[in-house]
């Protein structure tokens, strides 16, 4: 016996497949309505009375918006102590482009925007400047030693670029094995050790190429130290 609302009705229940998407399904599902709406009697009507994917979409849109305030944060710290805002922005750039080649070697994976790897994104947020700021500022220094701007750019990054290696690898190692995890816990946290190592090696490569690039025609000529 099914009723809505105190009125005799016919209930149907849709449960997506193993694997499938909940928010596609859910989509696919009001679209086909909308179809059927236009062909049945006007005496008949449709109504969602349970909908799981509002509380899937509501979590990915918070975890959304703790990304964007992540960043907003982020950058302003960097200004505190980088003390320049065209530093700033350098190692900024940097966080929406390894998120976009991110989400590029996502797409080829096959994996979604859930909560599970929107999560990883938003933990990353403070990794993915760690190698830029260390690039940048060793280019600073060799700016301050009255290099050209490329020249300086280019040692910088060479001289610096051991380290910068090692920071990325360190987490690397660390979030590489969750991916691999057996079992159901590792069919959830693959996309997130996945996405997290992926992004890391992103944020390597940019701060190899992007940071020294823009360094070289952004950063102003800097006074000389004197070498007694």
């Amino acid at each position: 016996i099914q009723r809505f609302n105190g009125k005799p009705s016919v209930g149907l229940r849709i449960i997506q497949q193993s694997g499938a998407n909940l928010v596609q399904t859910v989509e696919l599902v009001e679209t086909e309505m909308d179809r059927l709406k236009r062909s049945v009697p006007r005496s008949m009507s449709f109504s969602v009375t349970n909908d799981r994917s509002r509380f899937t979409k509501g979590s990915i849109e918070s975890v959304q918006t703790d990304l964007v305030i992540a960043v907003i944060i982020c950058g302003l710290v960097l200004l505190f102590f980088l003390h320049a805002w065209r530093n700033t922005v350098i190692v900024l750039l940097s966080i929406p482009t390894s998120m976009l080649s991110t989400f590029f070697a996502m797409y080829l994976l096959g994996f979604s925007l859930n909560n599970i790897s929107l999560m990883a994104l938003a933990l990353l947020v403070g990794i993915l400047v760690d190698d830029s700021i260390v690039v940048l500022e060793n280019i600073h220094r060799h700016r301050k030693m009255g290099e050209e701007p490329l020249l300086a750019s280019l040692n910088g990054r060479n001289e610096i670029g051991a380290a910068a290696i090692a920071i990325t690898l360190t987490d690397v190692v660390v979030f590489a094995p969750i991916a691999f995890v057996p079992g159901i816990l590792g069919q959830f946290l693959r996309e997130f050790g996945l996405t997290v190592v992926i992004a890391t090696l992103f944020s390597l490569f940019i701060s190899f190429t992007l940071v020294p690039m823009l360094a070289a025609h952004w950063l102003k000529p800097e006074k000389v130290d004197e070498i007694n």
